[in-house]
């Protein structure tokens, strides 16, 4: 071995005793390499299995990654660039690779003549698996937040919790329950499931009620993490006979529950069931408390979303009976009122009782014309049957009926679009109408509705007294509910108006929905 290679040896020891780090040097006159042992250890090698070439750190590079760092080593010797900083992998002696962080820079000598490369590689490879995981965790985390949608089912959220958590951790199964005992009767319910039997969620909520102890149950009671080995607990308990019926073959054996806790108040808990042998370690713990915040809130979103919806059907029912009572019971008194009439006529001036024959039969199509349009608002598959232009000319007949309004129609083809998009056009042109007749003391109404080249258009405009959009106006809650509407769908809201100037409310959805 040459003076500066035993020179280099002992440079790298002294830096590999304050370093766990693998080194390397090239001498670039001579092309001898000294490879340090850590650098061996970290990719298997045995001292006497490197030998002291560049070629032995060229060739142990990943295919994909050797232009790049054999380039910016070379630019380094150039003198094109200071150092080297970037990451690639190294084959390890049993074939996998290892990530490394390498960096490195050229030594001069007295001359100021490149002599020495001397390199560090630090293995990153668990770092790497670990941000991996991270990011696999955070995707998980992003698919849970995006399932708590308004028009989805609480089970079917919570369901897809349950396969979120199996994908990304270790376990092999996930059961998420609601749990309330300050309700009288107690609920125990199996609201999401994933990788168990299909009578599991039956059989735990049955040994609940008879007493059985479950770890879910202690979980929501004590609202910490519980942890237990299944067969222990499941066998020795009497209660819990159908369901070790149902797990005894079970290729898992431990049970991690963690708490739904919303605003300090407990809704249920998860439970995650590990393989054989494995059990959770504390980072997995603690990302499992974070997913179920986030099925807590899924469920406190759902049931709050139950109580608006119950509101407004409430508040819809209350609506149809005004209606009803304002127009179809008006009508009806109307007729009954004309028909003694006319009896009366009958008997003592039959020629007299056309005129009130007449008033009953204009009465009873007003009545009817009002009933078709309430009866098309409660039915489930009225925009299925007769479609959006259909229910809207049923709109447009029950305002001229109900306040004598002029109202003029412009309806293309039937649009293209699914049903539910089809009620939001429908609900926002019955809103943009109620301001209408409520609030514009408008003479005149003008409907459109048109499929064209930009998307579908939606057009409600009056004549009435109008007002000013950026201050405060009545019907300014329901403008906020069109606008709602819309933006679920993708659709957008314009309201162009100015006192004395009248109202229109556009809606457009884009052609690419």
């Amino acid at each position: 071995m040459t003076g500066d290679a035993a020179g280099a040896d002992e440079r790298l020891a002294l830096l590999q005793d304050a370093s766990g780090d693998g080194l390397w040097e090239w001498d670039l006159r001579t092309g001898d390499v000294v490879f340090s042992p850590q650098w061996k250890a970290m990719l298997g090698y045995a001292d006497h299995e490197v030998t002291g070439r560049v070629d032995e750190w060229r060739s142990r590079i990943h295919p994909d990654d050797v232009d790049t760092a054999v380039a910016a080593v070379e630019d380094c010797v150039a003198g094109r660039t200071p150092r080297v900083a970037l990451d690639y992998r190294l084959r390890h002696r049993d074939g996998s690779y290892r990530y490394t962080f390498a960096r490195g820079a050229v030594l001069r000598d007295t001359e100021g003549r490149p002599a020495r490369f001397t390199g560090v590689h630090t293995d990153i490879t668990d770092r790497i698996a670990a941000h991996r995981v991270l990011e696999h965790r955070f995707r998980a985390l992003t698919r849970v937040a995006a399932s708590q949608t308004f028009d989805q089912a609480m089970e079917t959220t919570l369901d897809t919790v349950a396969a979120g958590v199996v994908e990304v951790t270790h376990a092999i199964a996930c059961v998420v329950a609601l749990i309330d005992e300050e309700q009288e009767p107690r609920v125990y319910r199996v609201v999401g499931i994933h990788g168990m039997p299909a009578e599991y969620g039956a059989a735990v909520e049955g040994a609940y009620r008879s007493g059985a102890t479950l770890s879910s149950l202690e979980a929501y009671r004590t609202r910490r993490p519980v942890q237990r080995t299944v067969r222990g607990y499941i066998a020795a308990d009497p209660h819990q006979v159908s369901v070790y019926h149902l797990v005894r073959d079970a290729a898992w054996d431990t049970v991690a529950s963690v708490p739904l806790v919303y605003r300090d108040r407990a809704l249920g808990a998860m439970s995650c069931s590990y393989p054989v042998g494995m059990e959770p370690d504390a980072e997995e713990i603690a990302f499992l408390l974070v997913v179920a915040d986030q099925a807590a809130v899924a469920v406190q979103t759902a049931r709050l979303f139950a109580d608006v919806q119950g509101k407004a059907a409430l508040e819809e029912r209350q609506r149809l009976a005004r209606e009803l009572h304002d127009s179809v019971s008006q009508a009806l008194f109307g007729i009954g009122l004309g028909a003694r009439t006319a009896r009366t006529l009958l008997d003592r001036d039959p020629a007299k009782a056309a005129e009130p024959l007449d008033y009953v039969v204009s009465l009873a199509e007003a009545g009817l014309t009002e009933m078709r349009a309430l009866i098309f608002e409660l039915r489930p598959d009225a925009l299925e049957t007769e479609g959006l232009v259909g229910l809207l000319e049923h709109q447009a007949a029950a305002l001229r009926t109900r306040h004598a309004l002029r109202v003029e129609t412009d309806f293309g083809p039937e649009p293209v679009a699914s049903l539910v998009v089809k009620e939001m056009l429908y609900r926002i042109a019955q809103e943009a109408l109620h301001n209408t007749t409520k609030h514009a003391q408008a003479r005149t109404v003008t409907l459109r509705v048109r499929q064209q080249p930009e998307g579908i258009v939606l057009e409600v405009a009056d004549d009435g007294a109008g007002f000013d959009p950026a201050g405060s106006f009545p019907g300014h809650l329901g403008l906020r509910s069109m606008r709602e509407r819309a933006v679920r769908q993708g659709a957008t809201v314009e309201v162009e108006s100015a006192p004395g100037h009248g109202t229109r409310t556009r809606v457009l959805l884009p052609a690419t929905q």
